[in-house]
């Protein structure tokens, strides 16, 4: 297995496995991790099956387009502190970079939303705290 490819999570894109370093983004089974929850593993195995479909352009509601066909009801969600919808925008905002190095404002936006609902839920973890800082300090 080469170095950037964790197997069943897909592939790393250059500048996500540059970047985005800790552990957690490899985690499998810690629910604050970005895919050891069961809506962050489905999201980032199944889009790794197509990731030849995805590129630079690629968006949110191109990962998943039935969580995310509504842009106003995602963020009514995720201030309402829907678990459900926290895990799944974590998940494929970190799909999409993992897969594609990139992500685009309103993904940005909404994924420190869903951390931000996260402390409001389950009070400060370290994986939400070490999501948000690199996403901070990622281009």
């Amino acid at each position: 297995m080469a170095a950037d490819d964790d197997g069943d999570l897909g592939p790393k894109h250059p500048a996500f496995a540059a970047h985005f370093r800790d552990p957690i983004y490899d985690e499998q089974a810690d629910d604050f991790a970005p895919f050891g929850n069961d809506e962050g593993w489905d999201l980032v195995v199944l889009t790794a099956r197509r990731a030849d479909e995805l590129d630079g352009s690629t968006t949110l509601a191109q990962i998943d387009p039935e969580w995310f066909g509504d842009e106003a009801e995602v963020v009514a969600a995720l201030d309402d502190d829907d678990v459900d919808m926290v895990d799944v925008v974590i998940g494929a905002a970190f799909t999409l970079l993992r897969l594609t190095g990139q992500i685009d404002d309103f993904g940005r936006a909404l994924v420190f939303r869903a951390l931000d609902a996260r402390d409001r839920v389950y009070g400060a973890q370290p994986q939400t705290e070490r999501m948000r800082g690199d996403l901070l300090a990622f281009g």
